[in-house]
């Protein structure tokens, strides 16, 4: 075939390939790397579950009416934070993180454990203490999501979280720099 018949050739193949959709192949869409919203978004349920599990425990027993109040309130937030976090991994196929990574101290038991044998104004010390940790166990790690994480809504659900982690920890602070421990008794006089 001569030069001028086959660039005749090569022009109808191009308007061919035009005419059917073909263009040049678009760069393709970057792949999100979602590992650190997926390790979070698996280790919150069950450290949610957790503090679910503390503040129940803990609700009929305490003293302090506030305290009563925000073991309520952490609840029922963990719960629909639970619930949320559950339906993500679930649209992901995805199940939460089997097990709890709080350090195992056999001579205090785990922090459930320690919370089922006190009552009264010591159990109100302890589950203070107990949820000043786990706020800042979970603001640390929705934090470093909020910062780390690729996909927006979990980013911004990570926000959210931090912040009421935060709020969690000015109360219980305000409430263990009140005096005599922070304990102002439900219990009735004679009691």
């Amino acid at each position: 075939m001569e030069a001028t018949g086959r660039r005749r050739v090569g022009w109808w193949v191009l308007v061919a390939c035009l005419a059917a959709g073909c263009s040049p192949a678009a760069p393709p869409a970057p792949v999100v790397d979602d590992r650190a919203d997926v390790w979070f978004l698996q280790h919150m349920v069950p450290y949610l579950r957790q503090t679910v599990a503390a503040a129940s425990l803990s609700r009929e027993r305490l003293d302090d009416p506030g305290l009563v109040r925000l073991a309520d309130a952490v609840a029922a937030r963990s719960q629909a934070e639970i619930d949320r976090l559950q339906g993500w991994l679930d649209e992901r196929g995805l199940s939460a993180h089997g097990h709890s990574h709080q350090r195992v101290d056999a001579r205090r038991g785990t922090d459930l454990e320690r919370l089922a044998r006190l009552r009264g104004r010591a159990l109100d010390r302890a589950f203070v203490q107990v949820m000043t940790a786990r706020a800042r166990t979970g603001s640390r790690l929705a934090t470093e999501e909020a910062r780390a994480g690729a996909l927006p809504e979990v980013r911004r659900f990570a926000r959210r979280l931090a912040a009421d982690q935060q709020r969690q920890l000015r109360q219980l602070r305000a409430w263990s720099a009140r005096p005599a421990g922070g304990v102002t008794s439900r219990r009735r006089p004679g009691r």
